[in-house]
């Protein structure tokens, strides 16, 4: 048995309305649809232009605010230096023959570092020996000479004298007779002529060997210079000649030889160079902005690769040169062995221990003291950084002095954050 079906004009009235209802509903939500969608992306927009710029951690570091100490010190870098440094040279002209100490051997003043020779300042020696020696031969012969001649002289002087006493005498004898008419006046007067004359002989003898004994004492202090002299050249050669080995002329350690065997060196070269390592001080640069704290005495940490010393300032150079000023530092350990001149040292100045005040890792870019910088201040979680405006006062070579803004605990990005410098927040990926 068949179904049949019976459509009325009813029912075809009420499938027309619900087919234009439906037409209409899709003919409104289209365009509410695409609304919506472009509201959700100026949101959206908006909200990743308003979202604080990020910064990876890695690239930054920071630092804990806290209360403490605060040690001001200003670093230097400079080497070792020997102030008792003897410059080594030689006295004479001449080859090297061989060099006797290398660089590190301890020597004494008396120690030869180079043996030298010299043909020329031999042969000089040489004919002056042989000059001295015949000068020497012939003020011998001189003085034999002289001798004889003087002995000559008092050998007239005693014959003038013995000739003249017999006129005497003779003459004596004839006035005592003379009373008695022996012998005539004339013949009186005569010997009492030749008696005056030979008187005056005798006296002009004796005057000439007076004389020449002045003359021989001349004579022999002209000689004795002469020969001093040539003593003198003599001995100043051979000083010469054993001024060719070099001797280091103090004690200490040899720094550097600066010649060579087989080189021939004018006179007064410097060959060596000698060290006393039992005085070495520290010469260090400290910057122009900062060696007006410096002072004589301050305390010193000397740090040496691994090695760690103390001292203190010893000299302040009065001049700057390359907007850095030379400071000496004087070692003031007791164990001091092992260390060498022109060794790196890294020299940390103790300026003042400043007690009981708030103290931060130096920030990069932080130059000057009492002044005021923007810092960035990480949240507890470490993901935001939020910009804080900072005071601070005395600085150090690792840290600062904080007067206001910030409390103990705070931490603080260190880094150099001069791109988001005016940013209020940043995100740490």
């Amino acid at each position: 048995m068949g179904h049949s079906f019976r459509v009325t004009r009813f029912d075809l009235m009420d499938i027309q309305r619900k087919g234009a209802r439906q037409r209409k509903l899709f003919r409104f939500a289209y365009p509410s649809l695409a609304v919506i969608l472009l509201v959700a992306l100026s949101l959206a927009a908006w909200s990743l232009q308003s979202r604080p710029p990020a910064i990876d951690s890695d690239r930054i570091w920071s630092g804990t605010v806290t209360r403490g100490e605060l040690l001001r010190e200003v670093t230097a870098a400079g080497s070792l230096v020997a102030p008792e440094l003897r410059a080594v040279t030689n006295r004479n002209e001449g080859v090297i023959e061989r060099i006797l100490v290398l660089p590190g051997e301890p020597v004494l003043p008396d120690t030869v570092l180079l043996r030298m020779s010299s043909p020329s300042l031999e042969d000089e020696l040489a004919t002056m020996r042989w000059d001295l020696a015949q000068a020497e031969a012939e003020e011998a012969l001189r003085a034999v000479e002289t001798e004889n001649r003087q002995l000559d002289l008092v050998a007239q002087v005693a014959a003038a004298e013995s000739e003249y006493l017999s006129v005497r005498l003779e003459l004596e004898a004839q006035e005592a007779l003379g009373e008695r008419q022996v012998f005539s006046a004339i013949e009186v007067e005569r010997t009492r002529l030749r008696a005056e004359q030979l008187n005056r002989r005798l006296e002009a003898e004796r005057a000439r060997l007076a004389r020449y004994a002045e003359n021989r004492e001349a004579e022999a202090q002209a000689s004795n210079a002469r020969l001093s002299r040539l003593r003198e050249q003599v001995q100043r050669l051979e000083a010469r000649v054993n001024d060719l080995d070099v001797t280091a002329g103090v004690e200490g350690v040899v720094q550097e030889i600066n010649v060579q065997e087989g080189e021939r060196l004018p006179t007064g070269q410097a060959v060596a160079r000698v060290v006393n390592l039992d005085h070495l001080i520290a010469r260090v640069r400290v910057a122009e902005r900062d060696a007006a704290n410096v002072m004589p005495g301050m305390p010193v940490r000397l740090e040496l690769g691994q090695r760690i010393e103390t001292g203190e300032v010893a000299r302040i150079d009065p001049t700057a040169r390359e907007r850095t000023v030379s400071v000496d530092v004087a070692l003031t350990g007791d164990q001091l062995e092992g260390l060498r001149p022109d060794l790196s040292v890294t020299a940390r100045i103790e300026l003042e221990r400043v007690p009981d005040t708030l103290t931060l890792g130096r920030p990069a870019g932080v130059r000057g003291e009492f002044e005021r910088l923007a810092l960035f201040r990480l949240n507890g979680a470490g993901d935001r950084a939020e910009r804080t405006e900072v005071e601070i006062g005395r600085l150090s070579t690792r840290q600062v002095e904080i007067l206001s803004g910030l409390a103990p605990g705070d931490r603080v990005i260190l880094a150099d954050l001069h791109d988001w410098a005016d940013e209020p927040v940043l995100r740490i990926r």
